[in-house]
């Protein structure tokens, strides 16, 4: 009677501590820092091929702005105009360069300062006054009142059309050219991207749009 107590004792034993095993398998998978990382991680946002310019900013000098750099010293140094290329490596007076896009004018005007100052020691005062220019897009061809318009942080290819009061009959909406102060050109399918805004290609100041003729 005892040995039959012992085993069956011995076996609901057995079974009770696989059951508490199994369930310890199955809180420690689910529980594991892996999966409540990825659980609590913040969702990031799908960012378009196209990119964007959201993150343009009024304050701070970008990429394809025009500036003009003055300066005052004992000895006249002549004022320049530049636009500022994709690398933002602008060259200024004594063919010296400074980074200026992404930084704010009066910053960029203290860099040239202290630069000539104090780095160069080539002058013992100097003043400098960093100015942006307007910002402008340019729409040519096929819309309805070519010409320059102001640049806006957002703007893309068919909110810059719009601005030029939309297509003409005769335009090809298909293989509307988008050429960067680089030199890079685009081509932007307008008519798909009235139906998917994502096809929509951002802008940046000093780009050029020009809306061909459709041969048919």
């Amino acid at each position: 009677m005892m040995l039959r107590f012992g085993q069956n004792g011995m076996c609901a034993l057995v079974l009770l501590m696989a059951v508490l095993w199994g369930g310890c398998q199955t809180d420690t998978g689910s529980a594991s820092p892996q999966a409540a990382t990825a659980a609590n991680a913040p969702v990031v946002p799908a960012v378009g091929a196209s990119g964007t310019n959201s993150g343009f900013s009024i304050d701070r000098i970008a990429v394809g702005d025009i500036i003009r750099v003055m300066y005052e010293a004992s000895v006249p140094i002549a004022a320049t105009e530049i636009q500022v290329p994709e690398t933002g490596l602008v060259t200024i007076h004594m063919g010296e360069q400074v980074q200026v896009a992404g930084k704010m004018a009066a910053d960029v005007s203290k860099d040239i300062r202290d630069l000539f100052t104090v780095k160069k020691q080539m002058y013992k005062r100097l003043s400098v006054n960093v100015q942006v220019l307007g910002r402008t897009v340019s729409v040519g061809g096929e819309v309805r009142a070519t010409g320059s318009f102001p640049f806006e942080g957002g703007m893309t290819v068919l909110k810059a059309i719009n601005r030029a009061g939309g297509f003409t009959e005769y335009a090809n909406r298909r293989e509307v050219r988008v050429t960067r102060i680089n030199g890079q050109q685009i081509t932007v399918d307008c008519k798909a991207a009235m139906k998917k805004p994502e096809l929509d290609v951002p802008l940046y100041p000093g780009d050029r749009i020009e809306v061909v003729r459709s041969i048919l």
